[in-house]
């Protein structure tokens, strides 16, 4: 990882806090000035121009005060009620389903504009969780290790806000009125999954691993299948986080894909491929070896498993890429197809139908045959995509590490609008690493510009 690549993350805390620089003095002026009657500011005046070390030491620690206040305000302020959503049926696997759609099904607008934005007050961070909806609500992880509540449809701060160890770059799963979540990055060697309640953020329960949890659990029938790192794939109950079984010996970093009574995930790191374990006691079913890291999680198409690879990665691409896209047999994950590509595979293709929805690191947007691995078109960003599509009926949206969203046709692939995000000049960093989620019409979608964005129609 380069220099240039870590500067964002190492001046974040201090950009954020010169940005606010002014607006601490005046609240400091507004607090002394309710505090103190005038006679004791001619008092201290007097005293300052006498003893001036003194009075830079004094203002000094009311900076710091009131610096630590604002975080303290941030982190530990009072819960906001619920909403009156009540209870929400359905639940919100990684990127929806186990075709990795993104959306609930809803059309977007082809006039798009911002319907609301938050940034976080002081300890800005980029975004690079994907948002889950579910009924009323969004969440979403941040670098700042905060995983975010936020109503779907209403401006304003968090419903609530949960504080974890480490970043939040895993995707939260909603289901039976839980979030599941991880945290941590690579470097993290004590990471969590944590279980909150969905309506109040509230913890039930958290599990310690040895490594890090950097993709969105699976939760089904009652258990939880997750890979946290060099700990390999964990089985745990839902309702309590009990370990059920754990299957050790490869580094997963990708959500799994359950189906067929087996969980199916993708390794990057050693032994590079795709390896399918029994759900019921998790023994290894089989192991398809490939020429590079699967970063991508499998998603669910009608041949078989497809899954993206490549040998680059988030922060740069490969000097000699070597990439494609696969379709592997669920039983006895053979080869059913593969497709070259010129450059890494890093999130989740995108299915519905016959038809294969996938960006890679050289800009390059395909769509394919679900059942030969045939290119139907291609279209370009010009820059790397590194984020999961998200489908709706009348488009296609991805985002480019740019700083745009896009929208194309899903027949043919020809534009229907780009979105900007690098307006809101944060930080140098304007990707999108988060994946888009559609809901109810809205896009929803976190930036490495420290903001998190609602998409929806331009008013009138």
């Amino acid at each position: 990882m380069t220099l240039l690549a870590l500067a964002p993350g190492l001046f974040a805390p201090l950009q954020s806090l010169l940005s606010f620089l002014p607006q601490i003095a005046i609240a400091g002026l507004a607090l002394l000035t309710a505090v103190f009657r005038p006679q004791v500011y001619r008092w201290a005046w007097s005293k300052a121009k006498a003893r001036p070390g003194i009075a830079v030491a004094v203002a000094g620690v009311t900076l710091l005060s009131l610096v630590g206040a604002a975080f303290a305000l941030r982190r530990g302020k009072p819960e906001a009620p619920p909403p009156p959503d009540a209870k929400v049926e359905g639940s919100w696997t990684f990127r929806g389903d186990r075709m990795r759609t993104g959306g609930d099904g809803s059309s977007v607008p082809l006039d798009i504009a911002v319907s609301w934005q938050f940034v976080e007050m002081l300890d800005r961070r980029p975004f690079a969780s994907s948002p889950a909806v579910w009924g009323q609500r969004v969440y979403v992880g941040c670098d700042n290790d905060v995983l975010y509540c936020f109503h779907a449809t209403e401006p304003g701060d968090p419903l609530w806000t949960f504080a974890a160890r480490h970043p939040v770059f895993a995707t939260p799963t909603v289901t039976g009125g839980r979030v599941y979540i991880g945290e941590g990055l690579h470097h993290h060697a004590d990471a969590r999954l944590y279980c909150l309640d969905a309506m109040s953020g509230k913890k039930i329960w958290e599990f310690v691993t040895t490594s890090h949890v950097e993709d969105a659990p699976t939760v089904v029938d009652g258990r939880v299948y997750f890979g946290a790192g060099d700990d390999g794939v964990y089985c745990l109950s839902a309702a309590t986080g009990e370990k059920i079984w754990q299957a050790r010996g490869m580094h997963i970093d990708t959500s799994p894909l359950v189906a067929g009574g087996l969980v199916l995930v993708g390794a990057g790191y050693g032994e590079t491929g795709v390896a399918a374990y029994r759900a019921s006691d998790g023994t290894r079913a089989w192991f398809t070896p490939l020429p590079a890291s699967c970063w991508g999680p499998p998603s669910l198409g009608p041949a078989g498993a497809v899954v993206g690879i490549g040998n680059g990665n988030f922060v740069h691409t490969n000097a000699d890429p070597r990439a494609e896209i696969l379709c592997l047999s669920l039983e006895g994950g053979g080869i059913v197809w593969r497709t070259p590509l010129r450059d890494a595979v890093l999130a989740a293709a995108a299915i519905s139908g016959d038809r294969v929805y996938l960006g890679d690191r050289s800009g390059d947007f395909s769509c394919f045959d679900a059942k030969t691995g045939r290119r139907i078109w291609k279209t370009g960003c010009g820059s790397g995509v590194v984020a999961s599509a998200a489908l709706a009926p009348n488009a296609v949206v991805y985002g480019c590490l740019g700083g745009h969203l896009h929208a194309v046709a899903p027949a043919d692939g020809k534009p229907i609008w780009t979105w900007d995000a690098s307006r809101d000049a944060w930080t140098t960093a304007n990707g999108f690493t988060s994946s888009p989620t559609i809901a109810d019409g809205r896009i929803y979608a976190g930036c490495d510009n420290f903001v998190f964005y609602c998409l929806g129609r331009k008013k009138p």
